[in-house]
């Protein structure tokens, strides 16, 4: 998956780039397939039709995420091949992120080792806050309501307001977070436990397996949403917006961003928009879990017809080569250069390039160089802070979605129907209560309650054979 698009020349250049280098490295060659806004979408329509795939992404989009992938029987055990091919997933990974991936002891996709810690962020384009002369108040705010102010003086200079982060209309709902309380510092972090469909979390408190929307912190801040479109706060086609994130940022459709966010990401994301980015951490800071593991990451279909290949190619990822150098930035000397510092730049002292993607996709997010903007310590300062990330309780549990996948997908199709429009507040102050309880009902009448006594019963089962 990339997050913008590059013309098919500038595509073909980097492949022979990445080519020369890996058949002098394993004598192997790979044809690059990518896809932007439509990747949840594109991706399933090919597996369903049996396309040559060795190696597929998958990402938070349901549709394309590791449990959706997994409970249609679409990804191969490659747990021998990373025994003979994959040392360096295994160094990297270790026992706890390959777990993240496995099922019943056998290994069925590989997770991107990124920068663990971080947790729910609000970025804002620096020019926008300078001209509102608002520098310092984003820096010092403590509630949602100075954000309000903020954004209501942005709009009132003619900047956008707040962009959604996904395909899905998420503007400032955004999971695994909940954002019930006006202060930010109140704002948590949840354990949705590998559910790549985003309906269940797990309470800390009691072990109980909850749907993630039946939750009166997440209803409060569909109301937020609500208010928020209703004040012109918003982006007005957030539900339905084909492109978000950076390239939204970038294009000035808005000028704000909230999402899950790590330490160093606003250089990557500074780079992306092309214009300085600043961030603001809300008191919701993850814990490493599965789904650190499986928010990106590798699986080789099962229709792959060069499995040893594929991983052999991943393993690269995940060892110091230029492979995801190449990968992420493009050609060396032609989309970006090494400073004097180690860090990466574009030539000349441009502001872009015709090929630049996104670090974290291609493996180990630590044995890529550092675009200038994040530092160049950067790396360092990402694993030594990944050494003081508190695990999860549930670390290496993910539920298995098979028994119930009638009822998962009759639960997103009731959240493709209602989430989009609740979450960008398109239903206003006055509607968005009313249509929450819709949503609610229609939840429960898909299956929710199923899926949840399914998932407690597995969940369960781990906690007994773990603390035995």
């Amino acid at each position: 998956m990339s997050f913008s698009p590059t013309e098919m020349d500038v595509q073909q250049r980097v492949q022979d780039a990445i080519n020369e280098k890996l058949e002098e490295m394993i004598n192997v060659r790979v044809e690059l397939v990518w896809s932007t806004a439509d990747y949840g979408q594109q991706l399933p329509m090919m597996l369903q039709a049996g396309e040559d795939l060795d190696l597929v992404m998958f990402t938070p989009i349901p549709s394309a995420g590791f449990s959706s992938l997994m409970s249609q029987g679409q990804l191969m055990d490659i747990t021998d091949y990373i025994e003979e091919y994959g040392p360096d997933i295994k160094a990297v990974l270790g026992e706890e992120g390959l777990a993240a991936t496995s099922r019943e002891g056998r290994i069925y996709g590989v997770g991107g080792n990124m920068c663990h810690y971080g947790g729910e962020g609000i970025a804002m384009r620096k020019d926008v806050l300078e001209d509102i002369d608002m520098v310092e108040k984003f820096e010092n705010m403590t509630t949602w309501t100075e954000l309000e102010e903020i954004l209501t003086a942005a709009v009132a200079a003619g900047h956008g307001g707040v962009i959604n982060s996904d395909a899905e209309g998420s503007c400032i709902t955004p999971q695994p977070f909940m954002n019930g309380s006006d202060k930010l510092e109140e704002a948590y972090w949840v354990d949705v436990v590998g559910d790549g469909n985003q309906q269940v979390y797990v309470d800390p408190a009691d072990d109980k397996v909850k749907c993630f929307f039946m939750n009166e912190d997440y209803k409060a801040s569909l109301i937020r949403a609500g208010e928020w479109y209703d004040k012109g706060l918003i982006y007005k086609d957030a539900a339905t917006a084909e492109d978000y994130a950076a390239t939204q940022l970038k294009n000035q459709v808005g000028s704000c961003l909230i999402n899950a966010q790590e330490f160093g990401w606003e250089g990557t994301l500074t780079s992306s928009v092309q214009a300085e980015v600043m961030m603001k951490f809300t008191g919701a800071f993850s814990k490493t879990a599965t789904t650190s593991y499986t928010k990106f990451g590798y699986g080789v279909p099962v229709t792959s017809k060069e499995p040893e290949a594929a991983i052999k190619f991943l393993n690269l990822m995940y060892s110091q080569n230029e492979i995801h150098d190449t990968l992420a930035w493009g050609v060396e000397g032609i989309d970006w250069v090494k400073n004097e510092d180690g860090t990466a730049g574009y030539p000349n002292g441009g502001d872009s390039s015709e090929y630049h993607k996104a670090d974290f996709l291609f493996g180990d997010i630590l044995t890529v160089t550092p675009w200038a903007d994040s530092g160049a310590g950067v790396r360092e300062e990402q694993a030594s802070l990944n050494a003081e990330v508190e695990f999860s309780k549930y670390i290496g549990f993910a539920i298995d979605n098979t028994n119930v996948v009638n009822q998962v997908t009759a639960c997103q199709n009731v959240m493709n129907e209602f989430k989009p429009m609740l979450s960008s507040g398109v239903y206003g102050a006055d509607g968005t209560e009313a249509k929450y309880e819709e949503f609610m009902t229609a939840l429960e009448a898909a299956g929710i309650n199923e899926i949840l006594e399914e998932y407690q019963s597995q969940l369960d089962a781990w906690l007994a054979s773990n603390q035995s």
